[in-house]
């Protein structure tokens, strides 16, 4: 594990935090998508093969969910096997923040180039990843398997978490 983790983590408040993390993005994400939604005046749909945003921006989302995955199951797999659940969970957290930056960063970006051009298939992109984005919210439940934790380290996380 990298000696820079913090000796005053406390997994129980990473428990906590991690869910409200993921809202503050997800809401984020939602509330600037529908902002620029209705400051947009031209809108319509277009799948215009002549515009370069329509393969960056499936490029930047497929780059995101692939390379988001990835880090995520490196960094897990990571974790040495006699590490403390304080190492456990700050590396979950930060392959958590990862991820979910590679997944927002092209979500904005397709917002953006929505407000650009008003072309609707931008939004849609933005909703797919959206749709993906609340599917990995981090809940004590999915911590503990993608952790494998014993039932020592899930007593630990519930004495203070519930």
């Amino acid at each position: 594990m990298p000696d820079y983790i913090n000796p005053n983590f406390n997994p129980q408040g990473a428990v906590k935090a991690l869910p409200i993390i993921h809202l503050g993005l997800l809401m984020g994400q939602v509330l600037f998508a529908i902002v620029v939604y209705y400051i947009t005046p031209q809108k319509g749909f277009s799948l215009n093969e002549n515009d370069p945003f329509v393969f960056v921006a499936i490029a930047l989302a497929a780059g995101g969910f692939i390379g988001g995955n990835l880090i995520f199951k490196q960094t897990l797999a990571k974790i040495p096997p006699d590490a403390t659940l304080s190492q456990k969970m700050a590396a979950y957290q930060t392959a958590f923040i990862i991820r979910a930056a590679l997944m927002e960063g092209p979500s904005l970006f397709s917002i953006v180039v929505y407000m650009i051009g008003g072309n609707l298939f931008f939004l849609a992109v933005t909703a797919l990843i959206v749709l993906y984005f609340i599917t990995f919210r981090p809940t004590k439940e999915k911590i503990t398997a993608d952790l494998n934790l014993d039932y020592s380290e899930k007593t630990a996380l519930d004495s203070q978490v519930n």
